[in-house]
């Protein structure tokens, strides 16, 4: 569910004070005299102005909590490790109750030990749409010494300034970073979605809920952002090669005319990406298209005829996730 996130915490001066003085160091020194005391935390002090401080944390919850595995059942053993972080600074947990989260990382990790797969399925996936609610899609990134563009190997990303989509091979990423893999990143096609601290102060000004680790630990919030925010961009359905989407497509009870507008709008997919098809049909009628092969359990990206030791059907990686129910 959780990967990392990043909050912040009002602290009164006193408090600050204290704790300079009890550790014997300066507040911009507090990072470098924890380091390696909480697991996967990293943390600093700065001023908010008028007497007012504030320790900005951020947290890799896997780490901290030793379990790659958090869900909403986790939230009070989560609390308790940032109480006992914020007891052993400053005596008491109290700045806890006044936190404003900034940025939570929601995560799922599908298995697959075959590399050639999972490279399939990356370049399968830079084929979505190329813009979904104000998210762009990112396929690369502009070197800052040699100011050309570098595409990125391990990744696919939508993003915005205020929610961010991605899709990555962990396994490849970590190892491209020259880092060894944890035991519960070998091999792993992670789908995540990155709520910014823009979205977050929006949902709680008009009222959704407020910017607390609560109410973002929820299991049906992590189920409905991903539904809203994975599936609408990496879509449902199962990829198949060309024949093996017309064997299921002529198999079904649509219309003729409707099979044939099925087909078209796959290959043109596969002629670049999914809005490509924008170029001679409405956004109306694409959702429409797109509509029709979900329920006949067709992804709209289909596997490359000449990919190399490419099989004709692969299983989506997203197809055990636990579906959102609607309130």
């Amino acid at each position: 569910m959780i990967h990392t996130m990043k909050m912040y915490l009002p602290i009164p001066y006193q408090d600050v004070q204290e704790l300079n003085k009890r550790f014997n160091i300066k507040s911009f020194e507090l990072n470098k005299f924890i380091e390696g005391r909480f697991p996967g935390v990293t943390m600093s002090l700065s001023a908010m102005g008028k007497g007012q401080w504030k320790l900005s944390m951020f947290i890799d919850a896997i780490e901290l909590l030793n379990k790659p595995n958090i869900a909403e059942e986790d939230y009070l053993k989560m609390e308790g490790e940032i109480r006992k972080i914020l007891f052993y600074l400053f005596l008491h947990s109290s700045a806890y109750d006044d936190h404003v989260l900034q940025r939570i990382d929601y995560r799922y990790d599908v298995f697959n030990d075959n590399q050639i797969i999972r490279q399939l399925l990356l370049d399968i996936y830079k084929k979505t749409t190329r813009m979904y609610k104000r998210q762009n899609k990112i396929l690369g990134y502009i070197d800052k010494e040699t100011k050309k563009y570098k595409p990125y190997k391990t990744t696919v990303d939508h993003t915005s300034g205020s929610i961010k989509s991605t899709v990555y091979l962990k396994n490849e990423e970590r190892i491209a970073k020259g880092e060894i893999p944890k035991y519960y990143e070998k091999d792993i096609i992670r789908f995540e979605v990155q709520l910014r601290e823009d979205h977050m102060y929006y949902q709680e000004r008009n009222g959704h809920r407020s910017r607390k680790l609560w109410e973002y630990m929820k299991d049906d919030i992590y189920r409905k952002y991903f539904d809203e925010r994975i599936f609408s961009i990496f879509f449902k359905g199962d990829f198949y090669k060309i024949d093996q989407a017309r064997k299921i497509i002529y198999d079904s009870p649509l219309s003729s005319s409707y099979k044939r507008k099925l087909i078209d709008f796959l290959k043109k997919v596969s002629s670049y990406d999914v809005s490509t098809p924008l170029n001679n049909m409405s956004k109306k009628t694409l959702n429409s298209r797109l509509e029709m092969l979900q329920n006949l359990g067709i992804n709209p990206i289909l596997i490359p005829k000449n990919y190399l030791n490419a099989p004709s059907i692969i299983i989506n990686p997203l197809k055990d996730f636990p579906i959102y129910k609607y309130k």
